[in-house]
C-alpha cells in the first residue's frame, strides 16, 4: 500500500527574534549532531539578508502598530519537505526547481500581490542533503507591511503537500504513490489489553528508571574508589621496597607513579563516559516528550542527538555488556512508549545480550 503524500511539516518559529536567528543557525550547521553525514546546500535568499530584513521589517510593523494591535511573537514559519530515504535524492539544480514550485504556490494560496521574485527574496531556503534528503522554508510573517494571517493554517500546508508531490513527479520523476514504506498500518486505536500492556510497561519503566540510576552510581562512584584505593596500596608497597635498596626504591617509585597515571586515566575515561551517557538520557527523555508534544522538528533532532550519543558510547573505551543492556533496555521502553522504532533501527548492541532467567 502506498502513502498519501510525501511528508510536510510546519510549525511556527517561537521566541521572536532570537528564535528566529538559532533556528536558521542551526539549519545552516554542519557540525550540529543531528547533521552528521548531511550536505547543506544553500538555494534562494542570502541567510543574513533573510535575517537581518525579517527582524527589521517586523520591528517596524510592531512600531507602527500602537493602537493596541497584537504584537509578532513568531516571526517565521518554518515548513519541513521531506523525501522518504530509500527514493534517489534530487540533484540541487531540481531542488531549485522544487522551491521555485513551492514559493509560487504560498504566494498564490497566500492572496499575495505583486512579483513572485519579490517574495521568494523575501524568503530563506536550504536542502539538508542526507539519507532523507528535505528541503527546508522559512517564510517570513510580515511581508509587504502586513501580516500573512493564513501562514499557519492547514489550507496553505494541504496546498504545498499537493504542490510538493506535483513537483517532486514533474521534476524528479518520483511518484509517491508507487511508493510504498517499510513499515506499514502502524498507530492504530489501542484495545483494552493494549492499554493494559501500557501501564504494565510503565511500572517497569520506573524499575528501569531505578536500575538506571544504581548503574550510574557503579560506574561514577564505585569503580573511582576502586582506582584510588589500588593507587594508594601500590603506593604502599612502593614504599616498603624502597627501605630495601635505592634501585627498589627507584622502581618503587616509577610503579607508583605509572599506577597514578592509569588511575587518573580510568577516572577520566568514566568522567566522559559518565557525561556521554548523561547526554543520552537527556536526548531520549527529549525524543519522548517531542512526540508527546507533537513537535516534530524537536523529534528529529532529539533523535538523531540520541542515535550519535548512543554510537559515541559505543565507541568508547569503559563501553562493556552491562552499559550496553541499560542503554538498550532505555530505548526498547522509550520505543513501546512511544510506538516508534525509530531509533533501534538506527543503532544496535554491539555485544552478545546477557539472557536474563524468568
Amino acid at each position: 500500500m502506498g502513502i498519501k503524500n510525501f511528508t510536510v511539516t510546519t510549525q511556527r518559529v517561537k521566541d521572536k527574534a532570537d528564535g528566529l536567528i538559532g533556528y536558521a543557525n542551526y539549519l545552516n550547521n554542519e557540525k550540529a549532531p543531528s547533521h552528521k553525514n548531511t550536505k547543506i546546500l544553500n538555494i534562494g535568499n542570502n541567510f543574513d539578508d533573510f535575517l537581518k530584513n525579517t527582524i527589521i521589517n517586523t520591528m517596524n510593523f510592531d512600531n507602527d502598530n500602537k493602537k493596541g494591535g497584537r504584537k509578532v511573537e513568531s516571526y517565521a514559519q518554518s515548513f519541513n519537505f521531506i523525501l522518504p530515504p530509500d527514493v534517489p535524492n534530487p540533484t540541487h539544480d531540481q531542488w531549485k526547481l522544487i522551491y521555485k514550485d513551492l514559493v509560487l504556490k504560498a504566494k498564490t494560496t497566500l492572496d499575495i500581490k505583486g512579483g513572485t521574485s519579490q517574495f521568494a527574496v523575501s524568503c530563506y531556503a536550504n536542502i539538508h542533503d542526507q539519507a532523507n534528503p528535505h528541503l527546508n522554508l522559512l517564510i517570513p510573517r510580515i511581508y509587504n507591511k502586513e501580516r500573512l494571517h493564513k501562514l499557519d493554517q492547514k489550507n496553505l500546508l494541504g496546498e504545498l503537500k499537493k504542490e510538493f508531490n506535483r513537483s517532486v513527479m514533474q521534476h524528479c520523476n518520483i511518484d509517491f504513490k508507487s511508493y510504498k514504506p517499510n513499515q506499514q498500518n502502524v498507530g492504530k486505536r489501542r484495545k483494552k489489553w493494549q492499554y493494559e500492556q501500557q501501564q504494565s510497561i510503565k511500572a517497569k519503566e520506573e524499575l528501569l528508571e531505578e536500575r538506571l540510576l544504581l548503574a550510574q552510581d557503579r560506574l561514577d562512584i564505585a569503580d573511582l574508589i576502586d582506582q584510588h584505593q589500588q593507587v594508594q596500596e601500590r603506593a604502599e608497597t612502593a614504599q616498603m621496597k624502597a627501605l630495601e635498596a635505592t634501585k627498589q626504591e627507584i622502581q618503587a617509585k616509577a610503579d607508583a607513579d605509572v599506577a597514578k597515571l592509569q588511575a587518573e586515566q580510568k577516572i577520566s575515561l568514566m568522567t566522559e563516559m559518565r557525561r556521554l551517557f548523561n547526554d543520552f538520557k537527556s536526548s531520549l527523555s527529549g525524543w519522548i516528550n517531542s512526540i508527546k508534544s507533537k513537535d516534530e522538528l524537536l523529534e528529529e533532532i532529539n533523535r538523531n542527538d540520541t542515535i550519535s550519543a548512543v554510537e559515541m558510547m559505543q565507541n568508547h573505551h569503559e563501553y562493556d555488556a552491562d552499559v550496553e543492556e541499560i542503554v538498550f533496555s532505555a530505548i526498547e521502553q522509550a520505543e513501546i512508549e512511544t510506538e516508534k522504532p525509530d531509533i533501534s533501527k538506527q543503532v544496535s548492541r554491539s555485544r552478545k545480550r546477557k539472557l536474563t532467567p524468568y
